[in-house]
Formats: structure tokens, C-alpha cells, sequence
């Protein structure tokens, strides 16, 4: 139970929470404020579990650092994705530009939730400098980069899209994107999250006695683990549509495609 337990906890909590947010995208406009009301009251959750689990070095708090930080992430997602934290300049990119300012163009669409994060980032660092509990922060640390990491990856151009999950609204990023079977990134990112995955279980299978410190690892590893499938789903030929079906059902018959 010292592995599985997390393991399955990690999986769960990403997945539900991808879902939910994948099938609120995909209601009407008019439910975005109650969507982020209830991303907010989550966010608020979380900070009072981070400000309680910092200093709590046990296995619990391990579990609770992971939510907490997982919670805090939430927000950042559901704020870009549903149109309320985005750039200066949230709309389609002109034809004929030049890679550089496709960047440039791409970067001030979302340039407000990309400082928002850092900023997020860095209070979570300094609140839990002195702290024996950092799993809330490597948590969101976590999936900050390996979000990065994807959305550098899809700019450069991938097998694999996964446009069709994109909310109707952001429809204009797919002028920023392009179809590659792999490209220079691409091997790198992987690499350095192999690289990352494998300390963590490191860590993890090293602690002996300390259950905290084995949880802790155990669940940033499966978080990562599951970012690295993430990552090889760009490239890689394969149909992932039944993971998200229950998240696509909000919109069956509004014209998106529905999952395979």
C-alpha cells in the first residue's frame, strides 16, 4: 500500500479533475463565472490545506500537500481556459508571419496567465522555504513545466494535437500550431522528464523508514509519470478518446466533435 495508495490517489485526482474541467468547458458561456466561483472557493481550499501540511512532515500531510497543490493549479487552468486570465492580445495569428512572431503573437495571448503562475510559483517558494513539507510546491512546480513543455512542443508542431479538446472559445490558438511528427524539442523534454521520474523513485525507494518522504515521492513521480504519457500521446498514434468521453458529453450536439 506504501506505493499503490498514492499511485492510484494520483491518477484519480488527474483524471477527475481533468474531466470536470473538460466537461464545464463545453456548457455555455454563461456558466463560466459559476465554474470559476467554484475553481475559487478550491483555490482558497487549498492555500489554508498548503499554509497547514508545510509543516506537517508526515504522510498525511505528504497526501495533503499533493491536493493542496494540485488545487492551486486548478485555478491557473480554469482561469485561462474559460477566458477570464489570458494577454493582451487573445486572438487568432495573421498568415505569412514569421516563426519569431508566431512566438511573439502566441506568448501575448496568454502572457498574463504565464506571469500569474510564476508569481504562484514563488509565493508557494517562499512560504515553504523553511518548511519540511514541499510537496504543494513541487506538485504545482510539477505541472507548471511539464505544461510549458507541452504547449512549447505543440507550438513547434506535433504528430498529435488533441485540438479537439480545446474549448470552442479558444479556436484561434490552432493558427499557432502545426502538425509535425516530431520535432527538436521534443526528445529533450522527454529526456529531462525521464530523468526527473527516475530521482523521484530513487528518492522514493531509498527513504527506509520514512513513509512521508516515500508517499511524498511516490505521488510527484506518478504525477509525472503521467505527464511523460502525456507528452508521448503528441507523437505517438493513438487514439486516447475513451479517457475523455465522460468530459466531452457536455459537447455532444453544440457542433464540437465529439471524442472517438
Amino acid at each position: 500500500m506504501d506505493y499503490a495508495l498514492p499511485i492510484l490517489i494520483t491518477v484519480l485526482a488527474w483524471w477527475t479533475s481533468t474531466v470536470t474541467v473538460m466537461y464545464r468547458a463545453g456548457l455555455p458561456r454563461r456558466t463560466f463565472v459559476a465554474t470559476l466561483a467554484g475553481a475559487t472557493v478550491a483555490l482558497l481550499a487549498g492555500v489554508a490545506v498548503f499554509l497547514w501540511s508545510r509543516d506537517n512532515a508526515t504522510v498525511y500531510g505528504a497526501y495533503a500537500g499533493f491536493l493542496a497543490g494540485l488545487s492551486i493549479w486548478a485555478w491557473h487552468e480554469v482561469s485561462y481556459l474559460f477566458g477570464f486570465v489570458t494577454g493582451p492580445e487573445p486572438r487568432a495569428c495573421p498568415p505569412g508571419v514569421s516563426s519569431w512572431q508566431r512566438f511573439v503573437r502566441g506568448v501575448k495571448t496568454c502572457v498574463y496567465h504565464e506571469l500569474a503562475i510564476v508569481a504562484t510559483a514563488l509565493l508557494l517558494l517562499w512560504a515553504s522555504w523553511d518548511s519540511p513539507n514541499k510537496v504543494a510546491l513541487f506538485t504545482f512546480c510539477i505541472l507548471w513545466l511539464m505544461r510549458w513543455s507541452v504547449k512549447l512542443n505543440i507550438f513547434l508542431g506535433v504528430r498529435n494535437l488533441h485540438a479537439e479538446y480545446w474549448p470552442d472559445h479558444l479556436e484561434y490558438l490552432k493558427t499557432f500550431v502545426r502538425h509535425r511528427r516530431m520535432n527538436e524539442l521534443f526528445p529533450w523534454s522527454m529526456s529531462l522528464a525521464i530523468l526527473s521520474f527516475a530521482g523521484l523513485v530513487a528518492i522514493a525507494a531509498g527513504a527506509g523508514d520514512d513513509a512521508a518522504t516515500r508517499s511524498g515521492a511516490i505521488l510527484l513521480a506518478s504525477l509525472l509519470a503521467l505527464a511523460i504519457i502525456e507528452h508521448g500521446l503528441l507523437v505517438v498514434n493513438i487514439d486516447d478518446g475513451v479517457l475523455w468521453r465522460l468530459g466531452m458529453r457536455s459537447r455532444e450536439g453544440s457542433g464540437a466533435p465529439p471524442a472517438a
